[in-house]
């Protein structure tokens, strides 16, 4: 362990984590030199714990509004939980999800004080609907937009709901996420979990040409998914890349918080 920063793993407060938890990320943290970011999904987080997949419902806006007081008590005992087990290499962040209308499902206070936030596209009304193709771009242009100014540092797995709902990224989209990445100021993550070779080459070459920082993300759901890191050097040699020139592109756990965690 310890190649890459791993932006990207979950543990048991997550819904979809399978066999990873807390306890086990701090182990990892004390007996190793390894540097990740903690990111459960905030939605499963701050929707009531008897609804945990109410963000994909048809009821997400009306949960969401009689959500808002327990769902900030959740995040912030959340944040409080994961800061006390904090050390070594431990980072704590999110991964944010926002509402088919751009509103983030997370206080802007709590959010703050965060170390890292990861941003995803993880439900998409147009998509569900069956949509025209052009209203389901238009669609994820807004949300990767509005989780821009929400100051999302990482969009991770960019196009895995699209692609995963048999919906083609064609060059344009593509081309429009890179540059707005370059524009905005976030990295683009390489994601391990599900794995799309063929759009993350593209990405990562489009990002190495417009300067974007890469991420790199073991999305763990499983415990034997943490510090395996053999699809991203698949996709950053296959980029052009040797292992001397990775760091010179790749996402670092910021300074200030790194040190912070290790004392």
């Amino acid at each position: 362990m310890g190649t890459f920063f791993d932006c990207h793993t979950h543990t048991e407060f997550s819904s979809c984590a399978e066999d990873v938890s807390l306890r086990g990320y701090v182990e990892i943290a004390e007996t190793t030199t390894q540097q990740f970011a903690i990111t459960d999904h905030s939605a499963q987080i701050f929707y009531p714990p008897d609804q945990p997949w109410g963000f994909w419902g048809d009821q997400v806006y009306e949960l969401f509004e009689a959500s808002r007081e327990g769902g900030r008590k959740r995040l912030d005992g959340y944040i409080n939980t994961i800061r006390d087990a904090q050390c070594g290499g431990m980072l704590v962040g999110t991964e944010l999800d926002v509402l088919p209308d751009g509103r983030k499902v997370f206080p802007d206070d709590l959010l703050k004080t965060l170390d890292l936030i990861t941003g995803a596209v993880h439900s998409m009304p147009t998509l569900r609907d069956e949509r025209p193709i052009d209203e389901v771009y238009d669609e994820f242009r807004f949300q990767v937009t509005a989780l821009a100014g929400h100051g999302m540092d990482v969009l991770v797995h960019p196009f895995r709901l699209l692609l995963s709902g048999d919906v083609p990224v064609n060059d344009e989209l593509l081309e429009w996420t890179v540059q707005t990445a370059a524009e905005r100021g976030f990295a683009l993550e390489i994601n391990s979990h599900k794995q799309f070779p063929e759009h993350d080459l593209a990405m990562v070459r489009r990002a190495l040409d417009l300067g974007v920082t890469i991420a790199i993300g073991t999305d763990s759901h499983r415990t034997e998914e943490f510090g395996d890191f053999s699809y991203h050097e698949q996709i950053l040699r296959e980029a052009g890349l040797t292992p001397d020139d990775w760091y010179a592109y790749l996402l670092a756990p910021p300074r200030a918080t790194q040190e912070a965690a290790a004392k």
